[in-house]
């Protein structure tokens, strides 16, 4: 999946927040062909440029709300005022990027995620990406298609997966 927003800030702060999100793995789920299994392996999220000076972060589809929640969005705060004029604007933005709305539940739910964790058993711990002086608007997402993938001549095996 593709999320594509923009962000904006001070400079520095900017490129500190790229390189976090860049930082976060993902468990990316696909199925083995040859046993029929569900498998789970970790996947790095990927940040590209995107046009217009859109950012677009590639990663897993079943974390879209894990993504939204390390980021700090939880799609509150608007008035209504604010929502019916962006509503035209970020209408006419998902139309240009070929994207699609994220639903009301998925911010629902990544409202419900807490943004920092503690790995039990470890000194580690996960922390979300919010960066002061910057700020992060989400244009909307892409899903990628799933796929066969046949790795064989790679010694890794046929696989079924969302095509990243």
């Amino acid at each position: 999946m593709h999320l594509i927003f923009f962000v904006r800030g001070i400079n520095n702060q900017v490129e500190l927040f790229k390189t976090m999100i860049q930082g976060f793995f993902w468990k990316w789920k696909r199925i083995n062909l040859d046993t029929g299994k569900e498998e789970e392996i970790l996947v790095q999220g990927a940040l590209r440029p995107s046009v217009l000076g859109a950012w677009e972060y590639i990663f897993p589809e079943e974390c879209l709300a894990e993504v939204l929640c390390i980021l700090g969005i939880k799609g509150e705060g608007y008035t209504a005022a604010d929502q019916f004029k962006d509503k035209f604007r970020l209408a006419f933005l998902r139309k240009i990027f070929s994207a699609k709305r994220i639903p009301k539940e998925v911010y629902e739910e990544a409202a419900k995620i807490p943004q920092t964790m503690i790995i039990q058993g470890t000194m580690r711990g996960l922390s979300h990406c919010i960066t002061p002086g910057t700020a992060v608007h989400i244009i909307g997402v892409k899903p990628d298609d799933r796929r066969d993938f046949d790795f064989t001549s790679h010694g890794l095996g046929r696989y079924n997966q969302e095509a990243l």
